[in-house]
């Protein structure tokens, strides 16, 4: 699939030459002179990766990064700067850029740099979806926020007990029928047929119940806290204004270890606060992303504690 390169670039001749250089390279290119034109741009084409000049008017280009790491972390970002002091590169990496290009630059440097954000290996082949999808979302993680609903697993158990009710239910009356038939003399098939509507009917209200439940129901963990989302007519928030989290722990079931979900807890020892998220899939990887982003602001290890 053909990537789209953002190029914010104020020089005119330089914003051409590096559109050129990225088409000869078979990208799909966008072009923005200002930072409030390259904000427009990324809402507008939704570009993979942006290259991005600091040095920008209207709105700085690190007020660009920044709104651009806020609002969609999985966009990368490469930043076209003349600054060369280390603690200018350290304050580019600090609010989001992912990489870091001086100027002047060679082009096959920028070339490769680039290929290399998209996950190109050397003989030019890219890496499956599936272990390109995992590694942004691992970055998109440790970088903004990440929300959790109920395991599909759960779903899809609920599901099929209602549908297994519905069936026996089904059985029952068909077994009432047959022996009432046998001591009355008239039919009673349409009493059956009614039972048998009301209880499809009641059936198709649960399934259709436990999907707008998934739905509306779920958990957002981020840097300024957790917030858990419920109700499905009328939204309630539930706010937790922790920004680092003590211990996150793992609870599993019999069954929760056979279908891979969990409750994981999250314990804030400053606000003394317990924040449960309910039975999520796969409680073991997702610890490993809270904790990247609830870090402890000494950047230190938070200690794991498991079952």
């Amino acid at each position: 699939m053909q990537k789209t390169i953002l190029v914010v670039e104020d020089d005119d001749e330089l914003r051409n030459y590096l559109k050129k250089i990225l088409a000869t390279h078979h990208y799909k290119v966008a072009e923005a002179a200002d930072g409030a034109a390259a904000l427009e741009a990324v809402e507008k084409f939704s570009p993979d990766l942006v290259l991005l000049d600091f040095g920008l008017p209207k709105v700085p280009g690190e007020t660009v990064c920044v709104r651009i790491k806020q609002d969609h972390p999985e966009i990368i970002v490469i930043a076209l700067t003349e600054k060369k002091q280390s603690k200018d590169v350290v304050h580019g990496l600090q609010i989001g850029v992912d990489d870091y290009i001086s100027k002047p630059f060679v082009p096959e440097e920028l070339i490769a740099r680039i290929d290399t954000r998209f996950k190109t290996v050397p003989n030019g082949n890219m890496v499956s979806e599936e272990e390109s999808n995992t590694k942004q979302g691992e970055e998109a993680v440790s970088k903004g926020k990440i929300t959790f609903r109920e395991s599909l697993a759960l779903i899809v158990i609920r599901i099929i007990l209602t549908e297994a009710i519905f069936g026996f239910s089904l059985f029952l009356l068909s077994m009432l029928d047959s022996l009432a038939s046998s001591y009355v003399n008239f039919n009673l098939f349409g009493l059956y047929a009614l039972f048998f509507i009301a209880g499809f009917l009641v059936n198709l209200v649960v399934i259709w119940y436990i999907a707008l439940k998934w739905t509306s129901e779920y958990t957002e963990v981020s840097r300024d806290g957790v917030i858990r989302y419920s109700g499905i007519l009328h939204k309630k928030e539930q706010k937790f204004a922790c920004n680092f989290v003590e211990a996150v722990t793992i609870e599993q079931s019999f069954l929760g270890q056979i279908f891979n979900y969990g409750t994981i807890e999250l314990y804030d020892p400053a606000l003394k606060e317990r924040v449960y998220l309910i039975n999520i899939s796969s409680p073991k990887v997702y610890s490993k992303r809270i904790e990247k982003i609830v870090e402890k602001p000494d950047t230190q290890p938070m200690p794991f504690v498991a079952p």
